[in-house]
């Protein structure tokens, strides 16, 4: 990864409110402009913290949503009530509490087969984003192997060149997922990598470490012509 700005808050709640002055910053950007502003959502706990923040007056009522474009880097192939969903959760946590267009969400298809769902989903991303397929900002995660999206350890979409989007079959799961790519990820405009919790310390001392070696498929991360903020917690930085 080159030259990634690292900021570190106290914790996660402080991580998440950061994280939400930064959305509701790069959302009036990019709409200053190019009228609309495109965001790839990812899942777990942390984004659904941030999520509940954007709901509020203070940050929601800045934020024009109507001109607002969201697609989810990446879904566990499960239907969208199933609790296991990244989707459900947005639309709990965020959805469901503001006025944006119905045509503005892209959730990740999950009927049917996995490969025909991914290449259904890359169609909706090149779609609304043009030959570019570059996304204002792609907001993810990294678990303590080291992943992010669903670019796990060992599996095969960490070779993939061509596609966007991409079937990735976890084996430690035992899932099936689909993802964006590396492709995709680093043509974002920016990456916003949120990462809170002790438990991601081993993983953070090597990948920050001098000449650190690309083990991990978060190290794949870098954006062509983009920037990425690490936002983490001192929990993170310290494992305490």
């Amino acid at each position: 990864m080159s030259n990634p700005v690292k900021l570190i808050w106290k914790d996660k709640e402080a991580l998440s409110r950061a994280a939400a002055y930064y959305f509701v910053e790069a959302c009036a950007k990019s709409i200053a402009a190019s009228d609309r502003f495109t965001v790839a959502f990812s899942g777990g706990s942390t984004p659904k913290r941030l999520f509940e923040i954007l709901t509020t007056p203070e940050f929601s009522n800045n934020i024009e949503w109507k001109k607002v474009f969201i697609f989810w880097s990446d879904e566990r192939f499960v239907p969208h009530t199933s609790d296991d969903s990244n989707y459900k959760m947005s639309k709990l946590a965020l959805l469901d509490h503001i006025k944006i267009p119905k045509k503005n969400i892209f959730a990740t298809p999950t009927k049917g087969e996995p490969a025909a769902c991914a290449a259904e989903y890359e169609a909706a991303v090149k779609t609304v984003l043009g030959k570019t397929a570059s996304f204002d900002l792609t907001l993810l995660g990294m678990g303590d192997d080291g992943h992010t999206a669903s670019l796990f350890p060992g599996t095969t979409i960490l070779t993939e060149t061509k596609r966007l989007v991409k079937e990735v079959w976890v084996e430690s799961k035992q899932t099936w997922r689909i993802s964006f790519t590396y492709t995709l990820i680093n043509k974002s405009k920016e990456v916003l990598l949120l990462v809170g919790d002790a438990n991601k310390y081993p993983v953070l001392k090597k990948i920050f470490a001098k000449n650190a070696k690309p083990v991990y498929p978060v190290q794949g991360i870098n954006p062509q012509k983009g920037r990425i903020i690490w936002l983490l917690d001192e929990a993170a930085v310290t494992g305490k």
